[in-house]
């Protein structure tokens, strides 16, 4: 890791410091808008913004398939609606068709990806469908909305947690800097460009931020500009035993917004696990939520060993983290999933949440990058949980909170099943093509014509790829001997994929 010597740059700022960076930075988290009335409708930016492109992307192979030749074109419907029309090939690798053998087929195909592919054409299609269910469950929305009393409540507790934990610590923030070194802090600027920055820059950027936390995040005020736009893909369709030949048809692509003035508070915030949790139990103790409720923000992977002990039949458990929300009671299991939940989040928080939220169709919506994302997700599922006690025997609310009983099936939680064995989580579902950056680069394809990507994954790589299906390591431990071990603050979810890039470290 790279650390700052905030001293020692200091005295070469005119030879290493980027006037250009420092200063498009510092007026990027300057220049942020809040307004105490009907903030300005973003849906036409947006959806100008998802028309612009007119590029699909795809990511290379994971461990399962040593080639795979992809072909795509955007095109659209009889309804006029963008749609990515496609065809993905595999030559399977050793560990894949092994795999194709051993595992039992709902292990291969729920929450598989044969391939994934991306437009930002395809936003205009999210963008719209957020909006029209949220407009269909608006009654019901309404009604199941969080008191103002209690949203102001509630928001006083985040207040309070956060602005006694704000400072500057420079140890801290250069993990944090190398944490996110590969994504943007400002479009053409990313957070490893920040490296070499003073105590002079850092000191002006705590500043704004500190007075954006204190005047507005808390106000009730309506965040009032358009957020930063990227794209992330989704998987549509599913893997299934022996097949290689895949013809795909995609309809939407994941919609990513975020600002520098609402996502990188965190990095003034050392003590992040002391937040969530001054916010949670405060939380808690406002809903009346005396069960054992626990979330990945506060107690890290003990959250999958919980989820053992509760399929054994020895502590009942709600494990909520986001929309998702894992009900354990009497060994079993009943697996909910917030619907539409970036869009209807937003209703059921209310007013005095706004001050973190965009605003497009008429409607407040809870961005994919901003601080409290989870947080304010999370606090909504608590919401929900709190005044439905008929979710703790599997009945589910039609358009808000739905029952997903694949995910029951094989006892799916926050990545791992443990249907198989409870003792023994494991991944669930094949994964031919990789879905992240981080593991690996976004691959163009041109229109018409096929492209061929290769795995480029070394043969320990592979190995633990394999025995993660059978949740296992390769020198025999189990996969909940490392997830436990992930402590509150290093949590971000995808850990498993990292240690299976990365490997294990064995004592």
């Amino acid at each position: 890791m790279k650390i700052v010597d905030f001293k020692t740059m200091k005295e070469h700022e005119s030879s290493q410091f980027d006037p250009d960076i420092r200063g498009r930075v510092l007026s990027e988290i300057s220049m942020q808008q809040w307004t105490d009335s009907t903030p300005v409708d973003q849906m036409s930016t947006y959806l100008q913004r998802a028309a612009r492109s007119t590029r699909v992307q795809t990511f290379g192979p994971t461990s399962g398939s040593d080639q795979v030749l992809m072909q795509a074109r955007l095109t659209s419907n009889l309804k006029g609606l963008p749609i990515i029309e496609g065809r993905a090939t595999h030559r399977l690798s050793w560990a894949g068709e092994a795999l194709m053998k051993e595992l039992p087929t709902l292990q291969i195909t729920h929450r598989s990806r044969p391939a994934g592919l991306m437009s930002s054409r395809l936003q205009m299609n999210e963008l719209n469908r957020r909006v029209n269910r949220a407009i269909e469950n608006k009654s019901i929305l309404d009604s199941i909305s969080l008191p103002h009393s209690i949203a102001e409540e509630i928001t006083s507790i985040k207040r309070n947690a956060l602005m006694k934990r704000l400072t500057i610590d420079k140890t801290y923030l250069a993990k944090y800097i190398k944490e996110h070194e590969d994504s943007s802090i400002v479009s053409g600027v990313k957070w490893s460009s920040l490296t070499e920055m003073d105590d002079s820059f850092w000191s002006e950027y705590f500043n704004v931020m500190k007075t954006h936390a204190e005047e507005n995040f808390f106000s009730g005020d309506s965040y009032n500009k358009p957020f930063n736009f990227g794209a992330r893909q989704r998987a549509d369709q599913s893997v299934y035993p022996e097949q290689i030949h895949y013809d795909l048809e995609v309809t939407r692509t994941r919609v990513v917004m975020f600002t520098p003035a609402l996502s990188s508070v965190f990095a003034f915030v050392p003590d992040k696990v002391g937040f969530y949790r001054e916010v949670i139990e405060g939380v808690m103790d406002v809903m009346e939520i005396n069960d054992h409720l626990i979330t990945p923000m506060t107690h890290g992977g003990e959250v999958y060993g919980a989820a053992s002990e509760a399929l054994q039949g020895n502590e009942d458990s709600v494990i909520i983290l986001g929309d998702d929300c894992n009900i354990f009671r009497k060994g079993e299991q009943f697996a909910f999933d917030g619907v539409n939940w970036e869009t209807q989040a937003g209703t059921i928080l209310g007013e005095p949440f706004h001050g973190s939220k965009t605003y497009f169709g008429g409607i407040y919506h809870v961005p994919s990058g901003v601080y409290d994302t989870t947080l304010d997700d999370s606090i909504a599922t608590m919401w929900v949980f709190s005044q439905h006690p008929d979710m703790k025997t599997g009945t589910g609310i039609p358009g808000i909170m739905q029952r997903e009983e694949m995910d029951e099936a094989c006892n799916f939680m926050l990545g791992m099943a443990y249907a198989y064995d409870p003792l023994k989580p494991r991944l669930q579902g094949l994964k031919l093509t990789q879905d992240k950056s981080g593991l690996g680069v976004a691959q163009p394809l041109p229109a018409g014509r096929n492209l061929e990507l290769v795995s480029k994954k070394p043969l320990d790589e592979q190995e633990r790829w394999y025995y993660g299906y059978h949740g296992t390591t390769p020198s025999g431990g189990t996969l909940l001997d490392f997830l436990e071990k992930i402590k509150p603050e290093d949590f971000r979810g995808g850990e498993m994929s990292e240690l299976i890039e990365n490997g294990f470290e064995e004592t």
